[in-house]
């Protein structure tokens, strides 16, 4: 890896994304950094989402557009078309706020996974700070934010068994895996606009099913216990909820 000047490539899925997709482009396009490529895998667009990528083709590294598994089958695509020394993934709904010629000097040692911010336009906050243990097992980093070693895709894959939050427990994996160190980085890398609204409407079951066995799993035993403790609790409350015993506030 070029410790001052790593190859960094960006990787956007979609499909139906025309309304948003340029300025997702142009905010990429739009970066003095040279060490940057660009990847589109789009899930076999309707709309004018093809016309977009023909009229950028000669400045995006690479496009496809075929039918897909869901997003996260998408994202295992573009990783296996990277050239660079790290990966980065930004919606199309989202845009990539940070320099990437302050960015990148920072991203210095090949096994560290750097993460920074994300401003959420929809809560009017930033989706930020550093991540300790009991944090990622509360909740996700925004993958908007993260730089993602080469090595990681090269030993993992997003599970497609999570249709919503494959990246939180691909996180939980790196985490958990002594060849890989989470550092965060205080810039903000992206804007997240998340205007689809997946994340927040709609719930990853399989995930919920798993969040237990992934929490023993993954983090010391001390946070596991608490997170089971929490996670059993909530199931009972949700019961009793369901079942009319006490009202949902």
């Amino acid at each position: 890896m070029n410790a001052e000047k790593p190859f960094i490539s960006i990787i956007t899925v979609l499909r139906n994304g025309e309304k948003t997709l340029e300025a997702c482009i142009q905010s990429v396009m739009d970066q003095f950094y040279e060490g940057v490529e660009f990847i589109v895998i789009d899930g076999g667009s309707t709309d004018g989402t093809l016309d977009i990528l023909r009229r950028y083709d000669n400045r995006i590294a690479f496009w496809s557009s075929e039918s897909d598994s869901g997003i996260y089958d998408a994202m295992n695509k573009g990783t296996r078309h990277v050239n660079g020394e790290r990966i980065l993934f930004l919606g199309c709904d989202d845009t990539l706020s940070a320099d990437l010629r302050t960015v990148a000097p920072l991203l210095t040692h090949a096994n560290i996974i750097y993460y920074g911010d994300a401003y959420w336009p929809g809560r009017q906050r930033l989706y930020d700070g550093r991540f300790t243990a009991a944090k990622l097992a509360r909740t996700n980093i925004c993958h908007q934010a993260v730089f993602y070693p080469r090595a990681v895709f090269k030993k993992y894959a997003f599970n497609l068994r999570y249709s919503l939050q494959a990246d939180w427990e691909l996180n939980m994996r790196c985490f958990s895996d002594p060849e890989f160190h989470f550092q965060y980085i205080p810039v903000q890398v992206a804007v997240y606009n998340d205007l689809h609204g997946l994340s927040s409407v709609k719930r990853d079951l399989a995930l919920e099913q798993d969040y237990i066995a992934l929490m023993w799993r993954h983090f010391p035993w001390p946070i596991a216990l608490w997170r089971t403790v929490i996670a059993l609790g909530g199931r009972f409350l949700h019961k009793l909820v369901w079942k009319g015993i006490i009202r949902d506030p």
